[in-house]
């Protein structure tokens, strides 16, 4: 096994612990494999390659939106979980990955409904789902970065 086979499995690895462990974007690390896979393997599998981004991608994604996504579920208005996503994705970049965003959606889903009915308990209500779909969230990534490396190990045994 040559040092870039090393790499990938390694950042795909990091990948999956990083979907779960607070203040690592695991996703980011599993996308990062699958591109140094597509440019540095000798004959990339345009399918994994493909499944790779996606996956990883999704992955991403659900790292970013859920929270916004379970605030609408907890009687959030729409509106709130737009801003919910923007914030989000603030609070991951500038707070400081997952628990800035979870931080971030919570706190934003929070004051507007407070700010809209006046109500702490809608407010809260509210809040705590998008927290639930945050915390959630690292399941479905840790599920979707595992696929990956799956597949890449599949891909390299066969």
């Amino acid at each position: 096994m040559d040092a870039i086979s090393l790499l990938i499995i390694g950042l795909l690895i990091v990948g999956v612990v990083g979907s779960i462990v607070p203040m690592m974007p695991g996703a980011v690390f599993s996308l990062a494999a699958v591109l140094i896979y597509f440019f540095r393997a000798d004959d990339p599998s345009l399918i994994f390659t493909v499944f790779g981004l996606f996956t990883s991608g999704f992955a991403l994604l659900v790292d970013w939106f859920a929270g916004a996504v379970a605030a609408k579920y907890g009687g959030a208005s729409r509106k709130t979980s737009m801003a919910a996503a923007v914030t989000g994705l603030i609070g991951f970049i500038f707070l400081g990955g997952p628990i800035g965003l979870a931080l971030a959606v919570s706190a934003t889903v929070f004051i507007r409904e407070y700010m809209i009915h006046g109500d702490e308990s809608n407010g809260a209500k509210a809040a705590v789902y998008a927290t639930i779909g945050v915390l959630g969230s690292a399941f479905v990534q840790a599920m979707l970065t595992g696929s990956v490396l799956l597949a890449y190990a599949l891909t390299y045994i066969l």
